[in-house]
């Protein structure tokens, strides 16, 4: 039986509770950190439950070995180096654990969306879109959606080996500032073309057109990217999630 570890922060429906979506944060921060965000999007979605986790405390390569919040270690951010494999399997089944909880207490699966932030992004897909391969027992789940905004797609080596059934049926949000100057746009892009080309996963580039835009909410992926923004969301990235969000758990939900 998976036992939720993780302390969170809840901002309640103000609705009936249909829809639950988790938000996961990056390095150094805490759930706290999607306080704004939840704000904003929660008027317009008011079936849903917003849980905000926070990762345990460790020591992260990249910042000297300083002891922060993370999901697992990074040793640099040109991302060339080892990845921190046991440190995204631990944090995944820590992740698995919220999301049972919300199953057993009544919400389906469906309408359950992971969300995260940076490396909150890059867990995010793992847990998301990861299958047996990834956690102990059970084929992965079958979500009403995921969404990156600037992340990275992690163990993308070996990625395909990785997925569930469920992968490429997959809702995915992908938003990502062209000036991070942590998680390189290029790299974001490149993350989302190894989904596409390895993995299989339909790629739509939402900055192209209406077209992709309409395409919300359907398999696949939709990035969109948000001219001059740096390792960030901005005012248009919170508009487009809303409208995603709307269209993968909408409030007409009957049970």
């Amino acid at each position: 039986m998976s036992i939720v570890t993780l302390p969170f922060l809840v901002v309640q429906p103000t609705e009936a509770h249909t829809a639950t979506v988790i938000c996961v944060h990056g390095i150094g921060d805490d759930g706290r950190g999607w306080n704004p965000l939840t704000n904003e999007l929660a008027p317009a979605l008011p079936h849903v439950k917003w849980i905000l986790p926070h990762a345990p405390q460790r020591p992260v390569t990249v910042y000297n070995k300083e002891w922060l919040r993370a999901w697992f270690d990074i040793p640099s951010f040109s991302f060339t180096e080892t990845e921190d494999a046991p440190g995204m399997l631990d944090s995944v089944c820590k992740l698995d654990a919220l999301v049972k909880a919300e199953v057993d207490a009544g919400i389906p699966q469906e309408r359950i969306v992971l969300s995260g932030f940076s490396q909150g992004g890059a867990i995010v897909l793992l847990s998301g879109l990861g299958g047996r391969a990834v956690r102990e027992g059970g084929e992965g789940w079958k979500l009403a959606g995921v969404v990156v905004m600037s992340g990275w797609l992690p163990l993308r080596d070996r990625f395909k080996s990785l997925i569930s059934p469920h992968a490429l049926t997959m809702p995915v949000f992908w938003g990502h500032g062209t000036d991070d100057p942590l998680v390189r746009y290029s790299f974001g892009r490149k993350s989302a073309e190894i989904l596409k080309d390895q993995v299989g996963l339909a790629l739509r580039w939402g900055d192209k057109g209406e077209a992709e835009r309409a395409a919300f909410g359907s398999a696949g992926v939709s990035f969109l990217g948000y001219d001059g923004v740096l390792h960030a969301a901005c005012s248009k990235e919170c508009a487009d999630l809303k409208e995603f969000l709307k269209r993968v758990i909408p409030d007409n939900y009957s049970g």
